[in-house]
């Protein structure tokens, strides 16, 4: 009896330790839809055409970086369309806004920011977002090409904005 008794609290136990093992396996992830992505991009676009900027590309990338949206509006800089991207991709890899790299960069010396920056093609100019939701990375926003002084940052906060306040 003694033995059936120590195997059936070591089953229990087993079991005990399957199912908190197999809840350990799985995560909830917060990620941006491609229906949030347009709305920011529009959000964006109707920034810049309200207070009269040079046109503007958008770029935004979902938590694990895959492309879910990018307009580049009439007369945007064609050099302005792989910085948006790049932005975007800084902010989503770093959690924080692209234009706070540099100063990390600066900070690393002159051999290491730059080529650091290169290597993950980053992009260490301002304009570029994370989507933060519930402490969770879901996604990123990067802008490029207002030619105004803090534009670009400002659109971005607009396009995340339009889906915040929803």
């Amino acid at each position: 009896m003694t033995g059936r008794l120590v195997a059936g609290i070591a089953f229990a136990m087993l079991a005990q330790s399957a199912g908190t093992a197999s809840a350990q396996m799985f995560m909830d992830e917060k990620n941006i839809s491609s229906e949030a992505a347009r709305i920011m991009g529009q959000a964006c676009e109707a920034l810049v055409l309200e207070r009269g900027w040079h046109p503007a590309t958008v770029w935004v990338l979902d938590n694990a970086g895959h492309s879910l949206y990018m307009y580049s509006m009439q007369g945007a800089p064609w050099l302005s369309i792989e910085p948006s991207r790049m932005k975007a991709q800084t902010a989503l890899q770093t959690g924080r806004p692209s234009g706070s790299y540099a100063a990390d960069a600066e900070a690393r010396g002159p051999y290491v920011g730059p080529n650091m920056a290169v290597l993950l093609e980053n992009f260490m100019a301002a304009g570029g977002l994370p989507v933060i939701i519930d402490g969770q990375v879901a996604g990123a926003i990067g802008v490029g090409g207002t030619r105004a002084e803090g534009g670009d940052d400002m659109c971005a906060q607009a396009g995340i904005d339009a889906i915040m306040n929803q």
